[in-house]
């Protein structure tokens, strides 16, 4: 991971819900952040050691290279547990299991992270020596959606502990910061998320494009590497005022972005449980979305604006449903889109499953797994309560 405080990146979002949590909880944790995303001088961040170590800052020696000094820190300061993110960096899991063999090593995976379309060939068939790495070394393995945890099982018959993106409440707010863009209340459709090839983000451009439309078309996010698909999607929207692309937003300025909304697009090919459609559904947007089983994990398989991946006739059709809703019917698609979602969990108790999986490596007899965490990580969700509806701002 890159480091918290988290400015942008799904991983390190998630890891400053969860970690300050479990040092609330009474665990001493250090986060290793690089260089050339944490600020200099921030050592301690809401509880949380914070260790800024350099890297290389290019796509294929970032991630390696920043684990490699972070896994020789851990190995000289020997902590009782190590907790490694993602496929590529779990090609380094043998150092502490090697050097360091009473060390409890944990591995998190939130996407099959080798399918990435912005990898060549070589690089993601080293990335998927990173998987294989995942399954040999790490003593805990915890995965994000059920796809990946059948993934697992499927190809490597190794057992997974499914822990989902947690779900925080939300609070709609008045529309504010975001009138610089133009922007009011339910006058324009959503995207947000990094702008890389696999959230194919010109999909959604293309079928904005197909027809004339009242609303406009707002992507939040940027990317790490100013690369030929993000100069491409500037291409796509140069000249028009109608699409937006405003690079990331965060704070009160994000809460403003989903709160007037008219509806939220995600059109991704590949991803693990993505909380930027987790916030949408929190805050009861209507949600258009290619039909990819996480999304489907998330909105329920009979969704009604899920798409065929890739279909951008489609897409452009479900942006004309919610366009044509009058107020009464988009509060009814509101409603629809918390109904069919299933119930999410909040960060207090993804805290709470690390917790008590971190206690259970150190002494399963001490610390055996509770009956509850046991079950919800082994069976299919069912006929769950849907979300409660996001509160008004008073």
């Amino acid at each position: 991971m890159r480091g918290v405080p988290a400015s942008w990146g799904g991983i390190e979002r998630k890891c400053e819900q969860i970690f300050p949590r479990l040092a609330s909880m009474g665990h001493e944790v250090t986060i290793y952040a690089r260089s050339n995303y944490v600020a200099e001088g921030i050592t301690q961040y809401r509880g949380l050691k914070i260790v800024r170590l350099p890297t290389i800052p290019t796509k294929h020696a970032d991630a390696i290279v920043h684990t490699w000094l972070a896994l020789l820190h851990v190995l000289w300061t020997n902590p009782d547990i190590v907790h490694i993110y993602a496929q590529g960096p779990c090609l380094l899991s043998w150092l502490p299991r090697l050097f360091r063999p009473r060390m409890m090593v944990f591995y998190s995976c939130a996407a099959l992270d080798w399918k990435r379309r912005k990898w060549s060939p070589a690089a993601s068939r080293i990335i998927r020596l990173g998987e294989y790495f995942s399954v040999l070394f790490p003593h805990y393995r915890i995965v994000v959606s059920r796809e990946i945890e059948r993934y697992y099982r499927n190809r490597y018959g190794v057992k997974t502990y499914y822990v989902p993106n947690g779900i925080a409440a939300a609070i709609r707010k008045k529309p504010d910061l975001i009138r610089r863009f133009g922007l009011s209340e339910r006058n324009y459709f959503l995207s947000v998320g990094r702008l890389v090839p696999e959230k194919r983000v010109e999909d959604i451009i293309a079928a904005y494009r197909r027809n004339v439309r009242g609303e406009k078309l707002v992507l939040v996010g940027d990317a790490s590497e100013d690369g030929g698909y993000i100069k491409g999607l500037r291409r796509m929207t140069a000249g028009r005022t109608d699409v937006l692309l405003v690079g990331y937003q965060f704070g009160a300025a994000l809460e403003e972005f989903y709160s007037n909304a008219r509806a939220f697009i995600t059109a991704s090919e590949l991803e693990g449980l993505p909380n930027s459609l987790l916030e949408a559904v929190a805050y009861g947007l209507p949600c258009i979305a290619s039909d990819i089983q996480p999304h489907q994990e998330i909105l329920g398989r009979t969704a009604d604006y899920l798409y065929p991946l890739a279909d951008t006739a489609a897409l452009a059709a479900r942006m004309s449903r919610i366009s044509a809703l009058n107020d009464r019917d988009w509060e009814a698609a509101s409603n629809a889109t918390r109904n069919a979602a299933q119930r999410g969990v909040s960060w207090d108790e993804v805290a709470r499953m690390h917790h008590r999986l971190y206690l259970n490596s150190l002494n399963p007899l001490v610390h055996p797994l509770p009956p509850v965490l046991t079950v919800s990580l082994a069976t299919e969700p069912t006929d769950e309560p849907p979300l409660p509806a996001p509160a008004e701002e008073r």
